[in-house]
């Protein structure tokens, strides 16, 4: 029996980040196709990563009679997804060199359940220290964020270290001009200082983009990263007196917001078509974030394992790309030659889905982790997430060019056996932009060290340590990213007749949940005869409709159902 409940927000990344959506539309319980002639006979998936493993398993479940092959560089998959669990007295701790966390996404939280995963998944719950204490490191101090609607004296305590500094420009906002009408594009820092102040925006935005993109707010385009912001200026004339007009002017009771239709119908699609179990919607809801018991690769690990039964996946690993183009011939076919120079391979396939990049789409940022292990689990001054630090931060506060620091003991837990302290620095991205070459691991363990005793005065020698130097892992959404983004669609349509699809970071968004559910939306795209259209998977952003003020609600998912309907 289905069972219907509203779950607030359990999609958040529907009401918060519209860029999540970018994209990806229509997820869904993927429906088979029940005729053969209906489906391609090959497709091939260029890159192994999160994205390229998510579109082959999706796609499997569309066309179980088709022969999908999947081709990776590198000898393992799963992309910038890596998990190192280290011995160490007591124990072992789980080290993470990319994402960590995930927050609740439902399409997401569909494929943990259909792999199989949930039973490995460990949460955060909100009521923990580390889900509402967060901080930004300004100028020599670690400053708590509140998590809620602030008191005096929390107001009163960031006021006192500056970091609040230009405060009146966010309550001035509503009297600042409407943009020009010809200004097609923005970048963050040039937008919200215009509209609300430079000291703010370089204080508190510039951290928060230090921990999503490593980017500069300065370059990286307001019309990708913050649409709704984007849109409020443009229908209203501010943000703040924009988003209180809107509430205005219906009397339904319910928050309004501003939505793509595009991205409306994909909410739709989600709650007609996906099932989440009630225990783990449940859990979904109590918590921030979370993750695996044995790290975030446990995920990519599921996908594969799962990938290796359906019996029509073929995945080649330590086999790169060196070329694909249309076939010549009457039927449009996609030519693919990979593999090592001594053994490569040329094939036709019906469709490909590419998570290649493009390098005149985007630039990309080089970012360095190290992850710390103390044997004392008392070094911490504090209890939470971890902090970010801003653009605006004195250069002998920050030498190293560190983005911020994630208090790995607090900030998910269930994934150690031994006590102690973990941290994980994280330097580079954007600052690292003109550097001629990179620290060495014995440099950056250094530098992460002297991060660490500066800010949070830890002393003490790690007894394990990983260092991690991930070249080009994120792309930026750079000023004018939307432009480029329709003409390369444009291109690639005109290029490939509907035959190539492409998805992942440099197209999606740049987190996993981005990357996930951008996959399934291809997948979805390529049923009922899709696969043979003239999309290239970037429908989103050719989608010229203007945006509409919806109820909130409407973008949410609300629907789940037992246990014993989902394995049904």
């Amino acid at each position: 029996m289905l069972v219907r409940r509203h779950v607030p927000l359990l999609e958040s990344t529907l009401r918060a980040r519209p860029l999540r959506l970018l994209l990806a539309s229509q997820c869904s319980r993927l429906r088979y196709s029940s005729s053969s002639a209906a489906h391609p006979e090959r497709i091939a998936v260029l890159g192994g990563g999160i994205a390229g493993l998510a579109s082959a398993f999706f796609a499997s479940r569309e066309f179980p009679n088709t022969k999908i092959t999947v081709y990776e560089g590198s000898a393992e998959t799963g992309g910038w997804i890596k998990s190192k669990r280290v011995q160490v007295p007591g124990g072992e701790v789980n080290f993470e060199t990319g994402p960590r966390t995930l927050r609740n996404a439902t399409v997401t939280a569909h494929l943990v359940q259909e792999l199989g995963l949930v039973d490995d998944l460990v949460f955060t719950k909100r009521s923990e220290p580390s889900a509402n204490n967060r901080f930004i490191y300004y100028p020599d101090r670690l400053n708590r964020l509140p998590s809620k609607v602030p008191s005096l004296g929390e107001l009163f305590t960031l006021a006192r270290s500056g970091i609040l500094n230009g405060w009146l420009g966010t309550i001035t906002e509503p009297l600042q001009p409407k943009r020009p009408a010809a200004l097609s594009d923005e970048t963050v820092g040039s937008f919200l200082a215009r509209r609300m102040g430079k000291r703010i925006t370089d204080n508190l935005v510039s951290a928060v983009f230090h921990g999503i993109y490593a980017g500069n707010i300065w370059q990286l385009s307001i019309r990708t990263l913050l649409p709704t912001a984007w849109q409020l200026e443009d229908k209203y004339g501010s943000l703040l007196g924009g988003f209180l007009r809107m509430q205005h002017e219906t009397d339904n009771g319910n928050m309004q917001t501003l939505a793509h239709p595009y991205d409306l119908n994909a909410a739709r699609a989600m709650q007609s078509e996906i099932d989440i179990d009630i225990d783990l919607a449940e859990k979904l809801k109590e918590a921030t974030v979370f993750s695996f018991k044995g790290g975030m690769q446990t995920l990519a690990r599921g996908l594969q394992n799962a990938m290796e039964k359906t019996g029509n996946i073929e995945i080649r690993a330590g086999s790169p790309v060196a070329s694909f183009k249309l076939a010549d011939g009457a039927e449009k076919k996609v030519e693919v030659i990979a593999g090592s120079d001594d053994n490569k391979t040329t094939e036709n396939y019906d469709v490909v889905i590419s998570t290649l990049r493009n390098a005149e789409l985007t630039p990309y940022v080089t970012v360095m982790t190290v992850n710390l292990y103390y044997e004392n689990p008392a070094l911490l001054p504090v209890e939470g997430f971890g902090y970010l630090i801003p653009q605006s931060i004195p250069f002998d506060q920050n030498p190293e060019r560190a983005l911020g620091v994630i208090f790995d003991s607090t900030a998910i837990k269930g994934q150690d056996t031994a006590p102690g302290t973990k941290l994980t620095v994280m330097m580079g991205g954007h600052w690292w932009n003109d550097f001629e070459g990179y620290p060495d691991e014995e440099e950056g363990l250094a530098m992460a060290r002297s991060v660490v005793e500066r800010h949070l005065g830890i002393k003490d020698t790690p007894i394990a340590h990983h260092v991690n130097l991930s070249k080009d892992c994120i792309p930026q959404y750079t000023l004018g990213y939307e432009e480029r983004l329709k003409e390369f669609a444009s291109s690639l349509q005109d290029e490939y007749k509907g035959r190539l699809r492409v998805v992942g970071n440099q197209f999606n968004g740049v987190g996993v949940n981005d990357c996930i559910t951008g996959a399934w939306q291809i997948a979805r795209g390529l049923r009922d005869g899709g696969w043979k259209s003239g999309s290239c998977g970037l429908d989103r952003v050719q989608d010229s409709r203007p945006w509409t003020v919806v109820n909130a609600r409407d973008l949410t998912y609300r629907k789940i159902v037992s246990e014993k309907d989902v394995n049904a």
